[in-house]
């Protein structure tokens, strides 16, 4: 039987417009019910290792995420970009709605208590250093790795992980691939 945590949902495979995840509260926001539950393990495993975690962003409706696609372009517009740039540069870094993980309700954007935004330098953090070993224990895999943007068709994300369940996650962290090559999709 296929990992019903494998579904790949990207540009190129949005996700039925049908699909509606079972959600589960997780520090006041939500994620699929299971992914809840291993998310809640593992900062309570980080803590027990002296590693406080903040979950920034969980789920998103759709509508949601039309809304910090459009936010996205409509800033850089007021930065000068034609709408075109405007919407190809916002294209490498937010996902359109459908397109998203975290409309599955699969995707953590996950920071350092101190921080309110993402940023690249997560990865400097002992908060990454310590999702980069532990992470897939949990069944989270850190979904758009450094080096692999053309595969991913999105930039590198540090803070991004994507719950896929552990027996996935240990795989696609030991063959240091994307979710797109694991299951052949690239």
């Amino acid at each position: 039987m296929q990992n019903k945590y494998l579904m790949l949902v990207s540009k190129d495979r949005p996700m039925p417009k049908d699909y509606v995840p079972v959600l589960d509260d997780v520090y006041g926001k939500s994620l699929e019910k299971t992914a809840a539950f291993m998310l809640k393990e593992m900062f309570e495993a980080a803590k027990a290792d002296g590693i406080e975690l903040k979950l920034l962003s969980a789920y998103r409706t759709p509508e949601y995420q039309k809304e910090v696609f459009d936010r996205s372009v409509n800033q850089r517009i007021a930065e000068g970009q034609s709408y075109e740039q405007a919407v190809a540069e916002t294209s490498i870094n937010v996902a359109q709605p459908y397109e998203s993980e975290h409309n599955l309700g699969l995707a953590a954007d996950i920071v350092t208590p101190q921080d309110y935004d993402v940023y690249v330098d997560f990865e400097n953090t002992g908060e990454f250093a310590w999702l980069s070993e532990n992470a897939a224990d949990f069944g989270f895999i850190l979904r758009y790795p450094k080096g692999k943007e053309c595969i991913t068709g999105y930039t590198y994300e540090p803070w991004h992980y994507r719950y896929v369940g552990p027996y996935d996650a240990r795989r696609i962290y030991n063959s240091d691939l994307t979710l797109e090559e694991y299951l052949g999709a690239y």
